[in-house]
């Protein structure tokens, strides 16, 4: 049996322990072979969702050695940053140059968050888009501009003002979609809802179908993006969704 391609998931250390990404490799799809190897490199981090918090959080120089090791010791053939606004936060220019560095540094292909945020919308065709920010509303605003720079619109936009990743991790976010959609009802933009914090995957098949629209996560992002660069072979679409067959 040929050995398990391993996907490096960059993972802020802020706090909750219950973080889906610990247990992909328990998961039913892991067990039917929908799924490569999950290694999670732990990444230190307050949690604390401030600008200048967060642009230290992303610097290449303290995300490399943690991505060094998922590559050299666990053997990960690809890297995600699993950090939307850690790797948003300085801008378009800010994310592609971090996660080029990382690249470089890494020797195997490296996207962000944020990065796969955008590269999915792109595979959707969408321009224009309603978003759900975990954040206070200084960062939300800063991922608005964010996918401004990346040509995408965003129409609504809602900051749930979590001051921190353990806030976003503890928040009912099916309560919020509801909530959210019910207030903008009668569009078919899809609704990103941003924060790697937030346990979603389990969630999407249910958002999609409740709100009637599609919804976008972050972890369910990230997960694409890094299935895609690891060139896996199919998408597993209980977690991915809308996302199984783009790209």
């Amino acid at each position: 049996m040929p050995t398990r391609q391993r996907l490096g998931i960059l993972l802020p250390d802020d706090g909750p322990t219950d973080y889906e990404w610990y247990a992909l490799n328990r998961s039913a799809a892991f067990q039917a072979g929908e799924l490569p190897a999950i290694e999670v490199g732990k990444v230190a981090s307050d949690g604390h969702h401030e600008h200048g918090a967060l642009t230290a959080l992303g610097a290449p120089e303290r995300l490399a050695p943690i991505g060094e090791s998922l590559v050299n010791e666990t053997g990960a053939g690809a890297v995600v940053w699993a950090c939307t606004s850690g790797s948003f936060i300085g801008g378009l220019e800010w994310a592609e140059a971090q996660s080029r560095e990382l690249e470089r540094r890494l020797g195997v292909p490296v996207t962000s968050t944020a990065l796969a945020f955008r590269d999915a919308l792109a595979a959707l065709g969408a321009r224009s888009v309603d978003l759900l920010g975990a954040y206070p509303q200084a960062v939300t605003q800063a991922l608005a501009y964010f996918l401004g720079e990346s040509r995408v619109t965003v129409e609504h936009v809602k900051a749930l003002e979590c001051s921190y990743a353990a806030d976003s991790n503890r928040m009912d976010i099916m309560a919020e979609v509801r909530a959210f959609c019910a207030a903008h009802a009668g569009t078919e933009r899809p609704l990103l809802v941003p924060d790697t914090a937030i346990n979603s995957l389990e969630l999407v098949e249910a958002m999609n179908r409740e709100t009637g629209r599609v919804v976008l996560t972050a972890n369910q992002v990230t997960l694409w993006a890094g299935l895609k660069l690891l060139q896996w072979p199919g998408r597993p679409v209980h977690y991915l969704s809308a996302l199984a067959q783009a790209g």
